[in-house]
């Protein structure tokens, strides 16, 4: 619509030169044929030179008159078509539009939905310049283009003041047209705050949502780097013949590898979310296990050994180090326990604990119970030497048999302990 009226402004400017060329055009194609035609009318009508001249310029005169003042007559009907279709152009369109001088930028017309708008009234907008309701940073700008301004179109984003000094960026479309016999610039100001708001929005999030993107990749590929080296240190700890678990700072068991499962006849699920505790049994000694706490929390981490207990309820010693994992903050994420099966030196070295035992008793044995004895049978051999009497030979020869029977006994004794100690093997849980 606004481009329909563009196009009749355009034809009703160029009018004007349309009717002089014409008129030009016919005075000059007059002068040209009058001297042919005047001596052919002469013969023919038989009428005076100067009479025929006469009537020939009088009549050239007003046919000239008559297409002039159509031409004229119908450049003002376009001329008042013009402002009226103008008019109706302001009052239908559903958007802010002004018409200005564009010598003196005073507004001229304007319609109803600018005035709800902007919040100024008709009689407001007439008594004021269009530059009113440009921020001071665009009139500058608003003026230059006025300046260069043509029949063609001209759009451009400028910052508009409302009356109550709210600011709005309008989409401005701006086009020179004749308005009331004026020189006037037609403007159509399309309130584009909210989408320029919602597009600069977008943008952000575009930026946005490209960065986190990015960000995004480079933490997939990183993750990615991380279970892989994750991924083959697990393989390395599964085929480790130690026992490993690895527990969260609170204790909770979180990965045991495959020496583990094979040793405890523990699956995985059933070792995860537990706590070691659940190994001990009956003969754990849980003082070991006090104390591996306090290291633990000291950060002062020793060797232990301490007795569990299989699913099947065998026990079996084993040889704890543990160390912890740090992140960044040097806080402790995990603890790393590390598992050495040492039944049989546990055992061999219980077995020697009990030999010992065993000969700190033989040894008791030979210097008190057999050395008694003994004793008693060198002085009673040393006595029965220089007697004749058959009678107290025979009393000593009694005493030296019980001492041997006592002697005997007493053997018999240290070997039954022996054989209960069974030092020739190893003692089993």
């Amino acid at each position: 619509m606004f481009e329909y009226f563009s196009k009749n402004t355009y034809k009703v400017n160029k009018r004007p030169i349309k009717v002089v060329c014409f008129y030009l055009l016919l005075s000059l194609l007059w002068i040209f044929l009058e001297d042919h035609i005047c001596p052919a009318l002469v013969k023919l009508t038989q009428i005076k030179v100067q009479t025929l001249d006469f009537i020939i310029d009088t009549s050239f005169v007003l046919v000239s008159s008559l297409v002039v003042f159509f031409f004229i007559k119908r450049q003002l009907l376009l001329h008042m078509m013009s402002n009226d279709q103008y008019k109706l152009l302001l009052d239908a369109n559903p958007t802010p539009m002004f018409i200005f001088n564009k010598e003196t930028l005073k507004i001229l017309e304007v319609n109803n939905i600018a005035c709800k708008t902007y919040g100024y009234s008709a009689q407001e907008f007439r008594e004021m310049t269009i530059l009113k309701i440009m921020s001071t940073e665009d009139r500058h700008k608003a003026i230059e283009n006025i300046k260069t301004l043509s029949y063609h179109f001209h759009t451009s984003n400028f910052e508009h003041i409302k009356k109550n000094g709210e600011l709005i960026t309008a989409k401005v479309t701006a086009q020179q047209i004749i308005f009331k016999n004026q020189n006037c610039i037609m403007v159509l100001a399309e309130d584009v705050t909210i989408q320029l708001l919602q597009e600069k929005t977008i943008r952000h999030m575009h930026f946005a949502e490209k960065a986190y993107k990015e960000e995004l990749e480079f933490n997939i590929r990183h993750l990615k780097a991380a279970l892989e080296e994750k991924q083959r240190l697990a393989e390395i700890m599964g085929r480790i013949h130690n026992m490993v678990i690895i527990t969260d700072p609170l204790g909770v068991i979180t990965w045991v590898n495959d020496a583990f499962i094979n040793s405890t006849g523990y699956s995985f699920e059933e070792a995860v979310g537990k706590t070691t505790h659940f190994l001990h049994g009956p003969q754990t000694d849980q003082a070991v296990q006090v104390k591996l706490m306090e290291t633990i929390v000291k950060q002062d981490y020793s060797v232990f050994e301490i007795l569990n207990y299989s699913k099947s309820g065998k026990g079996y010693w084993v040889e704890i180090t543990i160390s912890a994992i740090y992140d960044d903050s040097k806080k402790v994420v995990r603890y790393i326990s590390v598992q050495n099966i040492v039944t049989e030196r546990k055992l061999r070295d219980i077995q020697i604990m009990e030999q010992n035992s065993v000969l700190k008793k033989l040894a008791w044995a030979n210097s008190h119970l057999v050395r008694k004895p003994i004793a008693s049978i060198l002085s009673l051999v040393d006595l029965g030497k220089d007697m004749e009497n058959t009678e107290d030979i025979k009393e000593i020869h009694q005493l030296i048999t019980r001492c041997s029977i006592e002697l005997d006994n007493i053997t018999k004794e240290v070997s039954a302990e022996i054989n209960s100690r069974n030092l020739k093997g190893f003692m089993e849980i």
